[in-house]
């Protein structure tokens, strides 16, 4: 599939009323699409700009080009480059002046600094929501604690999508933390957690109880797949996170991702 021609089919896509539609970026990275257009990017990270700083290339081509990319909103969970992307960011605020851009107060100075035009830029903050189109956001805690002196996170966040009368969770990159059980009244009916494992992530038993604990009906794992070397490779198998769900007796329908293909959530 070109990166071309999943632009394209998130632009032609229909979806239904009472459901949303995602597509898969690789990563954290994910694009959420309502019935009446509003389109939504969530940590897209579209270059290689890791390559660089850290020695931690792509281990697929961006599935698609940030120059493509027609957002309402892009909400990037905390700072860091892949979350964040100091490459495509820039590139996706030209193209498209008509998209905000959603963040915790700690990254709007990256923000600014690589040309974000701070009038187009929200810092979202604990308690806060904001409206988007069709979305509501909603904040939610996360806890990105890397241990990397100068990568610090300490307002990193989830988030919650509210459309379609649907409740879309999404981690961000976070530890498990006992607070956030206190969203299983929030009846979420999808939920997307990493299970990298990494410093600072939940690694995918963790991610199963939460997902388990929350009650949630649509597991999707993310941030298993975008690194072309995974020194912590154990976490890194959806499949793992999909057996502790089933043995902790989780009733969820689990849904492993593919790069580019639209996931139904209804």
């Amino acid at each position: 599939m070109s990166n071309s021609h999943l632009a394209q089919r998130i632009g032609e896509a229909a979806v239904k009323p009472g459901s949303i539609t995602a597509w898969w970026l690789g990563g954290s990275g994910f694009v959420f699409k309502a019935p009446e257009g509003t389109t939504l990017f969530v940590d897209p990270y579209l270059s290689n700009c890791c390559k660089e700083m850290f020695d931690l290339g792509r281990a697929f081509p961006p599935p698609i080009d940030a120059a493509d990319v027609r957002a309402d909103a892009v909400i990037s969970t905390h700072w860091h480059e892949d979350h964040l992307d100091p490459v495509s960011i820039p590139v996706i605020a030209k193209s498209d002046p008509k998209t905000v851009f959603i963040m915790p107060p700690s990254a709007v100075a990256h923000a600014l600094h690589i040309g974000v035009p701070i009038s187009r830029i929200s810092a979202l903050e604990p308690g806060q929501q904001i409206k988007v189109g069709e979305f509501n956001v909603v904040h939610v805690p996360a806890r990105h604690e890397a241990g990397v002196a100068g990568r610090e996170a300490p307002d990193a966040m989830g988030v919650i999508l509210e459309a379609q009368k649907l409740r879309i969770y999404i981690t961000g990159d976070t530890e498990y933390d006992a607070r956030l059980r206190n969203y299983k009244k929030q009846k979420l009916d999808a939920g997307i957690f990493c299970i990298n494992g990494t410093p600072g992530n939940m690694d995918a038993h963790e991610a199963a109880l939460l997902a388990w604990q929350l009650g949630v009906r649509t597991i999707i794992p993310m941030h298993h797949h975008l690194w072309d070397k995974n020194p912590d490779s154990a976490t890194l198998d959806p499949a793992l996170m999909s057996k502790t769900y089933a043995r902790l007796g989780g009733l969820g329908k689990f849904v492993v991702p593919e790069i580019g293909s639209a996931i139904e959530i209804r």
